[in-house]
């Protein structure tokens, strides 16, 4: 099983289990690596670490569309997954498929998620202040559920410079130690698995 399909096993173990396990070697060895800071950052303004996801499923049709039945199981499989990863803070944007996203999992920790709003045309100042309002969390564990460009977010923490993430992939789980920097990056996936075309398969940074 390949590490960037550990959402999606093969083999007959429950795949919660799974996940979980990895995460924990993740974090393991990700925690021996993070005592050089970032270049341009200061470890001790950084949180640290940085699970990143973008909203799942939603209706098409609708200035504020609401998930769809598979949007709302992949909503409970992201709360599944990362139950036990720590996470004392949750941010999403003012749109309702990112807060549905990220709201089984609030419920479940009793985290009233940050809302940072974001505006179309303004990719760059949105991934900007969302990095800014991550930073105020210094050596927490973040969720942020964004859109297509939370990609971003990583190379504004002085991680990998990323693609988006295409307009029909949704299974996409990034994790960023801010303080490894460019070697602080793990991706995954989650939920039910995608036909995702080797065009969208985010397996190594932009040049």
């Amino acid at each position: 099983m390949s590490r960037g399909d550990l959402g999606f096993p093969t083999m007959r173990n429950p795949r919660r289990k799974i996940l979980l396990l990895t995460l924990g070697l993740v974090l393991f060895n990700l925690a021996c690596t993070a005592n050089t800071p970032p270049p341009g950052g200061d470890k001790l303004t950084l949180p640290r670490q940085v699970f990143l996801v973008r909203h799942t499923e939603r209706e098409v049709d609708g200035e504020d569309p609401p998930l769809v039945a598979a949007g709302e199981a992949r909503a409970q499989a992201l709360a599944e997954a990362l139950r036990d990863a720590g996470i004392t803070r949750i941010v999403t944007t003012q749109w309702r498929r990112t807060r549905d996203t990220a709201q089984p999992l609030a419920k479940l920790l009793r985290i009233m998620p940050q809302v940072i709003p974001v505006h179309d045309g303004k990719a760059r100042e949105n991934i900007d202040e969302t990095a800014a309002a991550v930073r105020r969390y210094p050596g927490e564990t973040v969720l942020i559920v964004g859109h297509i460009t939370v990609t971003g977010v990583i190379a504004a923490l002085g991680g990998p410079r990323l693609p988006t993430i295409c307009d029909n992939v949704y299974s996409d789980l990034f994790l960023f130690t801010p303080a490894a920097g460019d070697g602080g990056l793990t991706h995954m996936h989650y939920g039910a698995a995608e036909d995702i075309s080797p065009r969208c398969r985010i397996s190594r940074p932009m040049d």
